[in-house]
Parts: structure tokens; sequence; C-alpha cells
């Protein structure tokens, strides 16, 4: 019995150790989904616990759900995700989102440092699936910001089925570094459809930005056939011009 104990103890250890760092990590756990608090054009410093590559939405609700995740950054260009066990500093980066549990110590977000006006140039342009568009931005009464997207010049296969030069493509508004609205998706024949899509978006930094969404699919008496979580309707990217 005394060698059986002897045997059974380094294997106990083992796993009270396993155990310890797992609920240190947060694999396996989960927990109430709590605030965030937003950092755009930022990458953070600190234990990084994972690397993935996931949207920045995917990113946040993983974060929020996971124990001991006190923080991630997201690169836009390469949908790389890090999630962080601790945090201990931060640097401005251009095309990047961090997000954490708590204020980052001698840090301030590049957003933070100006106005809640919106830029000098109201109207920037970009591009969008062989488009180029137009970026409209005007303060709100709450404090944010107000942002319609309209096309500038359609590319030849819209213009066949209505779409113009000022026909709008998404409008909503943005707080906090999250631009959150309608996009309208426009049928040959069915007319126009709006849903929900949201992404991160700098209006001072002139970087590429990607607003998700699923995407209605339609049949041809026009009802919902699905909604689609791939391609580019739910994927609507912009490059600026």
């Amino acid at each position: 019995m005394k060698f059986e104990l002897r045997c059974l103890l380094p294997s106990l250890a083992v796993a009270i150790t396993a155990l310890a760092f797992l609920t240190a990590s947060g694999v396996g756990w989960t927990q109430d989904s709590s605030s965030l608090l937003d950092y755009p054009e930022t990458s953070l410093r600190g234990l990084i616990t994972a690397e993935t590559v996931n949207s920045v939405e995917t990113c946040r609700k993983l974060c929020e759900a996971r124990t001991g995740c006190e923080g991630f950054d997201h690169v836009a260009a390469t949908n790389t995700c890090r999630m962080f066990a601790s945090v201990n500093g931060a640097s401005q980066s251009g095309g990047s989102f961090a997000a954490a549990r708590e204020p980052v110590r001698g840090y301030s977000s590049p957003a933070s440092a100006v106005t809640s006006e919106p830029p000098d140039s109201r109207h920037t342009n970009w591009f969008h699936y062989g488009s180029w568009m137009t970026l409209r931005l005007s303060p709100n009464t709450g404090g944010g910001v107000e942002v319609e997207i309209v096309y500038d010049t359609p590319k030849v296969t819209l213009l066949k089925i209505g779409i113009r030069s000022g026909s709008t493509l998404f409008k909503g508004s943005l707080s906090g570094g999250r631009l959150i609205g309608k996009a309208r998706l426009t049928g040959n024949h069915c007319g126009i459809i709006e849903y929900d899509v949201e992404g991160v978006f700098d209006p001072w930094s002139r970087v590429p930005f990607v607003l998700h969404g699923a995407a209605p699919k339609r049949r041809k008496d026009c009802s919902v056939e699905q909604w689609e979580e791939t391609g580019d309707n739910a994927n609507l990217k912009f490059t600026p011009r």
C-alpha cells in the first residue's frame, strides 16, 4: 500500500499543477462577459497566451468569455488575434486594435488624444470591390459621429442593377473606435434589403477596414433563403484611395 501511494504522489502533483495552470490561463473555463476598454490604433505588450487568425469581433468575444484574458490586440491586415494573460504596456500601431479589462498604465489611446470631432476632411475616398466610394462623417448630438458610405463611381455590374453615383451602401455611427450600422444589398429585381454590420474604424488613420455581418441570400421570389457569414457581402472591405 505504501509503495502504491508513493507511486501515485508524483502523478497527483502533476495533476494539481495542470489544474492550477488551466485555471490561471482560462482554458476550459468561462466568465460572464464584461466590458473591455477599447484602444484603436494600438498594440499591447504583456504575456501572450494565444495567437489565432480571427476577425476582431470573434477575438473580442473569445477574450470576454475567457477567464484569465486581460486583453487582446488584432491586426486588420492579417486578421491576427493575440490574447494576453497580463498587460504591462501598449504602443501606437497603425492598423491594429486593442482592448483591455483595465486601463493600460502610462498609455493614452491615440483616439483619446484628439477631440470627438471628426477630421477636417469630412469626406474621404475608398476603393471597395471594384467601385470607388465616398465616406462621409458628421458629428451627432450624442457626442459620436454619424457615418455614411456612398458610391462615387460604381463598377459596371452594379450600374446594371440600378446603383448610381450617390447610392448609399452603409449608414451607421462611430463610437469608441466601433463602426456599427446597416449595409444595403441591392438586387436585380428585389430592390434593397438592409442587414447589420460592424467593424473597427479610425477616421484619423488611413488604413483598410472591414465591416462584418451576416448577409442575406435571396430566392427568386425575393424572400431570404439564408444568412451568409462568408463572401464579399458579409465582409465589406474598404481600402484607402
